[in-house]
């Protein structure tokens, strides 16, 4: 495991120039969502330290704004684009809809995933391993979008290029998998809210502290509890989510390819992506307090 974060380290400015991906994230919906969940269980003076680190006043100092940078900049020529957008999934060479399974060695054996970039980037926001205030900035920008990317199921998933290559019909309009899980299954939900990613995420928020989700949050971050939590934590998180391709998001789409997903598919897949929106504001709030309560 340590492998893999130390060949890692090196890329944050330097590193290699690749083909961008097709692949995208979760929408800017689920991102913000994902954002303000951990924002409302930073503890206060985390959030103060949060704020001091970004740079970019159009954030507001909060993780929301801040959770959408890393996809705003992955397919621009500078310093952060070209060469992160693979960060942002794992291609498992698994069988998804049959038999799921994340294998780094397999995987992601040059850790250019978002596995590895997680385990990258804690190690470089970790004031204790004396990155610069930019460097850190940078770190958890990236940490802010990834920690969301690392619960849509497929980004952790490399059948048909993450469903990019599979064209399906949601609510009568043909659209490709990934992005009905990245953006139209989530606005779909968020209608409920009056389309507001705050009363979304606070409804979530509340499942988290004292409601479906109570008994079993404690285990979505029980990996933090290991000595090993930099690199083991990612890799825990990639497995869980890479398990939800098996058998839902495919059966469906290869047992009726004509379905219209925005029905019962859909209904399926709610309870799915609360939880999974759910996990990532939980396990970034819960990890920023955490990582930023050293004192160095």
């Amino acid at each position: 495991m340590k492998s893999f974060l130390t060949i890692l380290l090196p890329i944050l400015l330097t590193s290699f120039i690749t083909i961008p991906s097709p692949v995208n994230a979760w929408g800017a919906e689920a991102h913000k969502t994902i954002g303000q969940i951990a924002q409302n269980f930073l503890k206060p003076d985390i959030a103060r330290k949060v704020a001091a680190l970004f740079q970019d006043k159009s954030f507001g100092g909060q993780l929301p704004l801040a959770s959408l940078w890393a996809d705003e900049v992955k397919h621009r020529r500078g310093p952060f684009g070209v060469w992160s957008a693979p960060l942002h999934f794992l291609d498992t060479l698994d069988d998804p809809g049959r038999s799921c399974s994340v294998d780094m060695e397999r995987d992601c054996p040059d850790a250019k995933c978002v596995v590895g970039a997680i385990a990258n980037y804690t190690t470089q926001l970790d004031c204790a391993n004396g990155y610069d205030k930019f460097t850190r900035d940078i770190a958890l920008r990236f940490l802010a979008h990834f920690f969301g990317d690392i619960t849509q199921p497929l980004h952790v998933c490399g059948r048909e290029k993450g469903g990019n290559e599979v064209i399906i019909t949601f609510d009568g309009q043909r659209e490709n998998l990934h992005a009905i899980w990245d953006t139209q299954m989530v606005e779909k939900r968020l209608q409920d809210f009056e389309s507001d990613f705050v009363q979304y995420s606070d409804f979530l928020t509340k499942n988290i502290q004292n409601g479906e989700y109570t008994s079993e949050s404690k285990d979505w971050v029980s990996c933090n509890n290991s000595p090993n939590s930099t690199t083991l934590c990612p890799l825990t998180w990639a497995i869980d989510t890479n398990a939800i391709n098996c058998p839902f998001v495919w059966d469906t789409v290869d047992k009726n390819p004509n379905i219209d997903l925005g029905g019962g598919y859909y209904s399926d897949a709610v309870p799915i992506i609360d939880k999974q929106i759910a996990k990532g504001g939980y396990r970034l709030g819960v990890f920023l307090n955490l990582i930023l309560s050293k004192s160095c």
